[in-house]
């Protein structure tokens, strides 16, 4: 494995773009699963062919509604198995009308399923996998040992499925490897997970995609068992070292961390971007929306093969975030990373009849999973001596900032390297003495920041479970979080994973040779230009060019199956609102001397111009001219990427939320390129962005707002 952690992975989806179409073929099934959402199945109800074709003209005919790059064809059931002879001919009606049409999807496509495994063996269905060989992929459920399994998923007699399923598991494996099953945990079985994901393992399946049900299921004392399964779980994956080439998701590093913008703005749930279909050509916006799936509601349709989909009952889909569905306790929550939720269940049990209405009932649950996973990846450090995946999201995360999260940036001397757009411009040699050090610690503790301490640690042993930036050649003396790159390439230590690499006009030639060099060896890099309040038309031309190089080797990285991370270039690809410099916002600066400053940029240029003091607190006049969305010219870009250095701001423009031209004009350069960068890798089919980038008019916000100033005469 080339010594890559995968423990809490899951398998890379074959196209994480592509469209998710999912056909409801039979309602019957042939076990009655205890846990399964699905509580109206019936032997009544079954597609017809002519359902299904219809479905398929409709849905190749409207390029509006199904116009991406790929599609996935699923088929459920029930048992989708059970209809094999319908799927057959219907995939072989799709295969013929995408060739027929010269679809873009005809060949970017797959057939996926979920099945027991009960009908695996059969010969229609080994008849269909061998016709469609390398597009179908075929995901069979199992619990884990034959006590757990058994308990849950019963033959429609009461017997358990588990021997049955297993003759058929290894022709399965041969046929699909590198596959993964999915294990749901009830309260009845929790105190069967641990054996259960070891047995799953020790029967060759390597990804397990656990989960807990959403339902309503739980009772008092659940979380304690499920966290004492998952801590005994964790020292065995210790033990045996099972954490290069095992995973179970529950052990998902991102699990328990701060939630972050991104993830408030995001929709753990795809309904609404998917489709599916019931046997009667209805069309929801995912299974879980269907009258069988659900025991207080009625099915939500959103259209049919009839009429088509209605865009007005699609459209509160595309509203539904974490932070529009969720209560304040949810937003605020401080491990809410990971949690998952399903928005059919929110449906089925809120108070009224609305989507945007959250249901928590495995609230105790995630926070049980949580610890249990913080637990892991500290035993994962202690034993290894290597940083936790978790400790890198961590990392990365005083540069994606969590919601809600505030920082201090503790300034333990000032003649340290910088992280930022700012140098020490006299003879400080400050340091900052224990007693200033430890009211620093006290006044973050009830102010809720993080510290962040800059200039190390010094002779301090107390201080290693806090974040630390500092200088890659000292990184061996003083161990960092984040190594800071000053004008080259060169650390005491081998490999970082995030650095901070800064630049100057002197330098500005050498990017290219620096970023190729700590590519190597860093999962995030962020390049900082230094003096650009000093440029001219040369350096942005010389820019141009460096970012030209750049872009070709971040390139062959992506296509070598390695996805690294450049701020300038990539980090526009997964935003959709600003994330950038949060200074007199969500972080501040405490300087040696112990008064507290916008940023330590501010301090350099004078100590006079302070915001507060450790003990007066933090007080700022007219904080709201920070936030970018006060800002005209920040308001109405798109470029969410950019650095916004405030500093700059109040010293080139005497306004601290008004951006200089050589800012905007750095800014949209690096748009520029990161938007052609984007284009190629997703012609190469490599990259899944959250943020399609797209060409514009301009390159100066200034336009923008001269444009709209001009309209409003």
């Amino acid at each position: 494995m080339n010594g890559e952690i995968r423990m809490g992975q899951l398998p890379k989806q074959w196209n994480e773009a592509a469209k998710s179409i999912t056909f409801c073929v039979t309602e019957d099934c042939n076990l009655a699963c205890k846990y399964c959402y699905m509580t109206g199945k019936n032997s009544k109800n079954k597609m017809t062919f002519e359902v299904a074709r219809r479905s398929i003209d409709y849905i190749l005919a409207d390029s509006e509604n199904f116009g991406d790059g790929a599609v996935v064809w699923e088929f459920i059931g029930g048992e989708p198995f059970l209809e094999i002879e319908l799927i057959d001919r219907l995939c072989d009606y799709i295969k013929q009308q995408m060739f027929l049409l010269d679809h873009p999807w005809f060949n970017a496509y797959r057939f996926n399923f979920s099945t027991n495994g009960l009908n695996y063996h059969t010969l229609a269905v080994q008849k269909y996998i061998w016709k469609n060989k390398g597009h179908v992929s075929i995901g069979i459920s199992i619990d884990g040992n034959k006590t757990k399994h058994d308990l849950q998923r019963v033959r429609k007699d009461g017997s358990g499925s588990f021997d049955m399923v297993m003759k058929n598991v290894p022709l399965w494996m041969s046929q699909m490897p590198d596959t993964a099953t999915k294990a749901t945990f009830s309260h009845a079985d929790l105190p069967h997970l641990k054996d259960s994901i070891i047995a799953l393992w020790n029967m060759g399946i390597k990804f397990v995609a656990a989960n807990v049900v959403f339902e309503d299921v739980w009772v008092d004392g659940d979380d304690m068992i499920f966290e004492s399964q998952l801590r005994e779980l964790a020292d065995y994956i210790i033990e045996h070292k099972l954490y290069y080439d095992h995973s179970v998701r529950f052990f998902d590093p991102q699990v328990g961390n701060p939630l972050t913008e991104n993830n408030l703005n995001s929709n753990f749930c795809g309904a609404g971007k998917m489709l599916a279909i019931d046997c009667n050509g209805n069309f929801y916006p995912c299974v879980r929306f269907y009258d069988i799936s659900l025991n207080n509601r009625k099915g939500r349709k959103i259209g049919d093969i009839y009429t088509g989909i209605n865009p007005d009952r699609l459209r509160p889909f595309h509203a539904l975030t974490l932070r529009t569905q969720s209560t304040e306790e949810c937003v605020k929550c401080e491990v809410g990373r990971g949690c998952s939720w399903c928005n059919g269940c929110n449906y089925d049990f809120a108070s009224t009849d609305t989507i945007f209405e959250r249901a928590t009932f495995i609230c105790k649950m995630h926070k049980a999973n949580a610890r249990a996973n913080e637990y892991f990846w500290n035993q994962f450090s202690e034993e290894t001596g290597l940083p936790s995946e978790k400790e890198k999201l961590r990392a990365a995360s005083t540069q994606q900032k969590p919601s809600g999260a505030k920082f201090a940036y503790i300034m333990t001397k000032d003649d340290f390297t910088p992280h930022c757009n700012y140098r020490s411009a006299g003879d400080f040699n400050a340091k900052m003495d224990d007693a200033v050090l430890e009211q620093s610690l006290k006044f973050c503790k009830s102010g809720g920041l993080i510290p962040v301490f800059l200039g190390g640690r010094g002779d301090s042993k107390e201080l290693t479970d806090y974040f630390f930036v500092g200088d890659a050649k000292l990184c061996q003396k003083s161990p960092t979080n984040i190594a800071v790159f000053d004008n080259e390439s060169k650390s005491s230590v081998d490999k970082h994973d995030v650095c901070i690499l800064l630049v100057n006009r002197v330098h500005l030639s050498e990017v290219t040779g620096f970023v190729a060099e700590l590519i190597q060896s860093n999962a995030r890099i962020n390049l900082i230009l230094e003096d650009i309040e000093k440029w001219t038309d040369v350096q942005l031309s010389l820019y141009n060019t460096q970012l030209n190089n750049i872009a070709q080797i971040v390139e062959k990285s992506y296509i070598d199956g390695r996805s690294v991370e450049l701020n300038v270039l990539t980090d526009l690809w997964y935003l959709t609102e600003m994330c950038n410099c949060d200074a007199g916002e969500s972080s501040f600066t405490i300087a040696p001397n112990g008064k507290i400053y916008v940023c330590p940029a501010f301090y350099f240029a004078n100590p006079n111009d302070d915001i507060g003091s450790l003990d007066t607190g933090i007080q700022i006049k007219n904080q709201q001219l920070f936030q970018a969305a006060k800002s005209p010219y920040c308001s109405s870009c798109d470029i969410y990427s950019c650095r916004r250095c405030k500093f700059l701001n109040k010293h080139l423009t005497g306004e601290i939320g008004i951006p200089s031209r050589i800012q905007c004009r750095v800014s949209y350069l690096e748009r520029t390129m990161s938007m052609r960068l984007q284009q190629r890798l997703l012609d190469a089919n490599v990259l899944h962005p959250a943020n399609f980038i797209k060409a514009v008019p301009y390159t100066d916000s200034l336009e923008v707002v001269l444009s709209h100033s001009h309209a409003r005469r």
